[in-house]
């Protein structure tokens, strides 16, 4: 298989060619998500509304008057279920007229869930994507209506509502920076004030506050924090402000939050916590024995406020009407109302579906029944000026089951796929992987077909294709750069197909051989890579795949760790030609020579709990106990910067450590750790220091390295090289203690005490092959990648991503420097794991005084088989995720595992920058 691995002469379109498959591959996967999770045209439905109803049959109705003069939306971000009680919240839970529950669906953040509320309709899954950036909605909503009659509407809070209703609000006062996570109470201070000066007014009809601090005590601290209860009893006081004014009596308070709150702090995912908000319902002379906790869906708010304030619902609204807040209304006003709630309903249906779906279906049936009911009712009331209960309940009931019938239909029938784009994304993705296969297998070739005939055939063919695609109707792309982008794809399948087919037809006639060798332990190892791609068709593998990592991750040391003890052992047999007392003896010193391995081995069953070790010292509140954990993390890394050659003079050494103690001191200066003196006030001052430390210390490095290259002028080439690995994998080092939680510092250390004994071990197997050698120690850089990647707390859901690092040294937000620092916080065991092993390469190249060509034959081999081992899990996941489309957890489980593994390759894609711009750079 690697017959012409280490051919002699230069390679240098090999990166170039590895560069763009995998931008090609990021443009596959894209395309393919966009299929997958199609963007919602908002403003589909605008206008196709057919207004209030005015009569049931040959009955004349009369829409309901507005109940309530005003009304005040009051969200709390992040207020789970379970938060308000008799103790965190004493005013509200005592004086609601209703408790209830509210079921939001995912995804379980911002953007997508105010859509909900305002239009009654279930957001797209991509739309967690859209939360960064506020896509403007254009769509009809509650807040049209009202600015169509001209009321007046106040906003103020988080500043996302500005972005998807910019021209709705009368006034309007959003934080400055709603995504930055460190402020716990100046911006809710803020919307405070302005409630404050509103209740003093009496030209608004809305009042939308949206309170943002529970939401990031969340994020920074995780929902033990001794900050929650205070924050909660700061917004008891709000709802007790405002149902304390003269005011009250004319008006309607309705406490919810947008989404909830995952136990550890976060949101995204789809646990009770984080799918389960409250609305409780405030209002002057309700009885408040009356409260339930009975449970209704998000989508309900908008068609229920809509009725309220006696406007048109949404067209796009497919909710359900909530009946404890429309018990103000008359009898005869409840009944309209739930009957336009169900015609529209029924409508929308009839246009989806056709209407012989509602013949077919009992729901028809119900439907007639309900009116049925209702006509007698009014019969009833206007000629004996009597409503019969019996008869109300009977109407009311069928409305409202018809209602839930068809919501739940609706709401399953928004799960659309574009299957075009699906199946062009997954071609070409599947041909980036063969075409990567084929420049793995023959490394050293020239593996393009290339030609102007060529090119322009190929053009040819794609215009054709994508003409046809576009007649067919397979393909509807909007917009110029979209088609654009879609013939470029398609010119690249083209190009693809040929070059493969090519490929296989001139060895497949040439009678070449392409069965693959390889030693038994470097098939053991690939196995457990297909099975673990393989259990992500389960979705309980998915939701616990940290247990699969560490078993297979471990699994993989012990044997590493059995076989070269038996190698030992096999070198050593006349000594075991001896009495049994001998014999112990020498194996006794063969496992005492190993015991760093062993005691590596055992240490890695110890993190596989780690995230429980955090989650106790949290729940404690032990800063104590956090300090000496985060201690022990920053000196075993000063250890491991000379142990483990990452720097080459002492001076380093002492310059980084005071480094690591500057992080120490400005983890203190936030409170999350204990220190001799109050550090509080200059937490600025010590981050400049650290990057002060950080900078100098690595322009002195580079000086140095560039002064031993000129001294070795033989081997200067590689002196570069492995310097500057050195000295930017010691800075990715300082970076990832920077931002790591502090119970997480002593995994950077132990990450690379833990690939230095991998590679050891690797280096004394029996294989005889270097080749060989050099693939059994890129799966091992793999596994350890991805078992460091989870003992850091991550998982496949969205609630689990740490924003808190993005905004260390920060005031304010900025979406790219936050996304940097989060990525490189998030995957830091990635980075660290593949520039570690590139170091370790290019020292064992110094050492053997190999050539550059032979050492830039061992570098391209291992960037093409890492590139390898993350493209095939990723499309084999596609492929899976094809298959279960229509599973129950599709969007649960199977959807938040997409985009990380999409993320994946990004990250893939950043590390190959990282990796060979640094190369290149140096090498010239």
């Amino acid at each position: 298989m690697f017959r012409n691995a280490y051919m002699h002469e230069e390679t240098p379109y090999i990166k170039l060619v590895l560069l763009w498959m995998i931008i090609t591959f990021v443009s596959g996967a894209t395309i393919f998500l966009i299929g997958f999770f199609p963007i919602n045209n908002y403003s589909a439905e605008h206008g196709t509304g057919e207004g209030r109803p005015q009569n049931l049959d040959e009955l004349r109705l009369k829409p309901p008057a507005q109940v309530y003069a005003q009304t005040i939306l009051m969200l709390v971000d992040a207020l789970r279920s379970d938060f308000p009680t008799p103790m965190s919240m004493p005013f509200s839970y005592k004086n609601s007229c209703s408790r209830l529950k509210l079921r939001v669906n995912i995804p379980t953040v911002t953007m997508p869930r105010l859509k909900s509320l305002t239009t009654g309709t279930v957001s797209n899954f991509i739309d967690i994507i859209l939360n960064i950036g506020h896509v403007e909605q254009l769509s009809d909503s509650l807040l049209h209506r009202l600015k169509e009659r001209n009321e007046t509407t106040v906003f103020a809070g988080d500043r996302t509502w500005i972005s998807l209703f910019p021209k709705q609000f009368k006034r309007s006062t959003a934080n400055l920076d709603s995504f930055f996570v460190n402020d716990f109470f100046e911006g809710d201070k803020n919307v405070t004030e302005v409630l404050t000066n509103e209740l003093q007014q009496t030209d608004w009809m809305l009042l939308v506050l949206h309170y943002l601090g529970l939401d990031h005590i969340g994020h920074v601290e995780g929902s033990e924090s001794p900050k929650i209860p205070l924050k909660l009893n700061e917004m008891d006081e709000v709802v007790q402000k405002v149902s304390t004014t003269k005011s009250f009596h004319r008006q309607l308070l309705l406490l919810t939050g947008d989404h909830g709150m995952k136990d550890g702090g976060g949101h995204g995912g789809s646990t009770y916590g984080e799918m389960y908000v409250p609305l409780l319902v405030f209002k002057e002379n309700c009885s408040t024995s009356s409260i339930n906790s009975k449970e209704y869906h998000q989508i309900d708010v908008a068609p229920t406020l809509a009725l309220l304030w006696s406007i048109e619902i949404p067209p796009m609204s497919i909710g359900c009407l909530i009946p404890e807040l429309l018990s103000d209304l008359s009898f005869e006003d409840q009944l309209y109302a739930y009957y336009y709630n169900a015609l529209h309903l029924v409508r929308k249906v009839e246009r989806k579906f056709g209407q012989k779906y509602m013949q077919s279906s009992s729901k028809r049936k119900w439907f007639e029944h309900a009116k049925s009911a209702h006509k007698r009712f009014l019969y009833l009331k206007r000629s004996e000026n009597f409503g019969n209960a019996f008869i109300f309940e009977d109407a009311k009931v069928h409305y409202l089951r018809v209602s839930r019938e068809i919501s739940e239909k609706l709401s399953d029938s928004l799960v659309r796929f574009d299957y075009g784009l699906i199946t062009m994304g997954l071609l070409l993705t599947t041909l980036v992987v063969l075409q990567t296969l084929v420049i793995f297998y023959n490394i050293k070739e020239h593996n393009f077909i290339t030609g102007k005939c060529t090119f322009l055939g190929v053009i040819a063919i794609a215009v054709c294709i994508y003409k046809w695609c576009y007649h067919q109707r397979y393909l509807t792309a909007i917009g110029t750069a979209s088609n654009f982008g879609l013939l470029l794809a398609i010119v690249t399948l083209v190009y693809l197909i040929v070059n493969i087919v090519n490929f296989f037809w001139s060895n497949f006639y040439a009678g070449k051989d392409i069965r693959i060798s390889l030693p038994s332990l470097t098939w053991a190892l690939l196995g457990c890579l297909i099975f673990q791609t393989l259990s992500l068709a389960s979705s309980s593998f998915i939701e616990g795949e940290e247990k699969t990592w560490h078993y297979l991750g471990t699994s993989a040391l012990i044997l590493l760790y059995l076989r070269s003890f038996s190698r030992d052992l096999w070198d050593n047999k006349p000594e075991m030609c001896v009495g049994s007392a001998a014999l112990s003896k020498i194996l006794f010193m063969k496992i005492l020579k190993s015991r760093y391995s062993l005691l590596t081995i055992a240490g890695l069953g110890i993190l596989a709990r780690f995230n429980l070790v955090a989650s106790y010292i949290n729940q404690v509140n032990s800063k104590a106990l956090l300090s000496c954990l985060f201690a022990t993390g920053l000196a075993l890394f000063s250890l491991c910067l000379r142990q483990q050659a990452l720097v080459q003079t002492r001076k380093e050494v002492v310059a980084y450590s005071l480094a690591a103690m500057l992080i120490y001191c400005y983890r203190a200066s936030k409170g999350r750790v204990l220190f001799v003196f109050d550090t509080s006030c200059c937490d600025n001052i010590i981050l400049n220091i650290f990057w002060l430390i950080v900078g100098i210390t690595t322009c002195l490095g580079l000086s140095t390295v560039i002064v031993n290259s000129k001294r070795l002028n033989r081997f200067r080439t590689r002196t570069y090289s492995t310097g500057c690995n050195n000295i930017l994998l010691t800075s990715l080092l300082m970076i990832s203690l920077l931002l790591h939680k502090p119970h997480n510092a002593v995994l950077v250390a132990y990450a690379i005490y833990t690939l230095s004994m991998t590679y050891e071990l690797c280096d004394r197997l029996d294989i005889i092959l270097r080749t060989h050698k050099l693939l059994a120690k890129v799966l091992c850089t793999i596994f350890v990648a991805n078992m460091f990647y989870f003992y850091q707390g991550n998982s496949n859901s969205f609630a689990t991503i740490d924003l808190n690092p993005g905004y260390v040294g920060q005031t304010a937000y900025n979406p790219i420097i936050v996304g940097i620092l989060v990525t490189l916080n998030m995957y830091s065991a990635q980075f660290i794991a593949f520039l570690y092993f590139i170091m370790h390469i290019l020292h064992e190249n110094n050492i053997r005084k190999i050539s550059q060509s032979f050492s830039d034959d061992r570098i391209n081999f291992i960037l093409c088989f890492y590139t390898l081992s993350i493209f095939v899990p990723v499309l084999g996941y596609f492929w899976l995720l094809l298959f279960f489309r229509y599973h129950l957890f599709i969007y649960s489980v199977f959807a938040p595992k997409a985009f990380y593994e999409f993320y994946r390759v990004v990250v893939l894609l950043l590390t190959f920058l990282m990796t060979t711009i640094n190369l290149y750079i140096f090498n010239k």
